[in-house]
């Protein structure tokens, strides 16, 4: 799907050009077509953000970011600090979207190469590398640190990162749309329970007030968001100060962002 999607923009080139195949290729020859199917997502090389690696959810072994399983991911950013070890080299690299992250990255004792040649703190590279977990804290393992020549690289990544996670979201909505239960709600009664808050399915790690100003300020299709007031005149069970205080919470995790000025918003998850 992946592949398929991507064909223009990230087909199947070098780590140099393109983000769609993973070095050397993970695919099984006896696996199943239903088996590559399934695992199809998790095998392809997604680029991101250093936010998003770091809010991604953790299911069993598997980690999602806004429901997309990801594992082998690219990041750019700039080395912050380097330190060498025996076996090892630990990067923190900063890409302006969240704390500087951990990305570690193993050498070979045995044989002398770029991967045991430390870059210096203040240069801008491309990691391509698998997410890791230990005691909560989350990493990278570097298979790749590539220093960069041409800035413009990073700014091509943002709208990789953009292009990707709405094109592999966009197929997890088709797939879900095809094989899931049909809407909770009966037909025709979508907005009312986006509008009426308390018909609305709860959104994980929000409190009920949170979850009624997120999910009216989903529904609203205007390009200027929906305004402070606006809220307060569809959520007659909250006053302001309830209402600005889920926003704020609300804008501090990034579910939604303001527009026009500080008293308008609009979801991160709209079209």
């Amino acid at each position: 799907m992946w592949n398929a999607g991507f064909s223009g923009g990230f087909g199947g080139s070098s780590m140099g050009g393109g983000y769609t195949e993973s070095p050397g290729g993970f695919g099984s020859p006896s696996a199943t077509q239903g088996e590559k199917k399934s695992r199809s997502r998790s095998q392809n090389l997604v680029p991101c953000t250093v936010s998003q690696l770091l809010s991604a959810e953790q299911v069993e072994e598997a980690f999602k970011v806004r429901g997309i399983e990801i594992s082998q991911v690219v990041i750019t950013g700039i080395i912050r600090q380097a330190e060498k070890a025996p076996t090892n080299i630990l990067y923190k690299v900063d890409d302006m979207t969240a704390a500087p992250m951990d990305v570690r990255q193993w050498v070979d004792t045995d044989e002398a190469g770029s991967e045991n040649i430390v870059v210096p703190p203040g240069t801008y590279v491309k990691v391509v590398g698998h997410l890791r977990s230990f005691q909560n804290k989350k990493s990278l393992v570097a298979f790749k640190i590539m220093p960069l020549e041409d800035m413009n690289v990073l700014t091509t990544h943002m709208l990789e990162v953009v292009n990707a996670h709405m094109s592999l979201k966009k197929d997890s909505l088709l797939s879900t749309s095809m094989t899931a239960p049909r809407s909770f709600a009966p037909s025709g009664m979508g907005n009312m329970a986006s509008y009426g808050g308390s018909l609305a399915m709860p959104v994980g790690g929000l409190s009920p007030h949170q979850s009624q100003v997120l999910n009216l300020i989903k529904s609203c299709m205007s390009s200027e968001g929906i305004s402070l007031q606006e809220l307060k005149s569809q959520l007659h069970n909250m006053n302001l100060a309830t209402i600005k205080k889920a926003v704020e919470f609300l804008s501090s995790e990034g579910h939604i962002y303001s527009t026009v000025d500080d008293d308008h918003f609009k979801s991160t998850d709209a079209e």
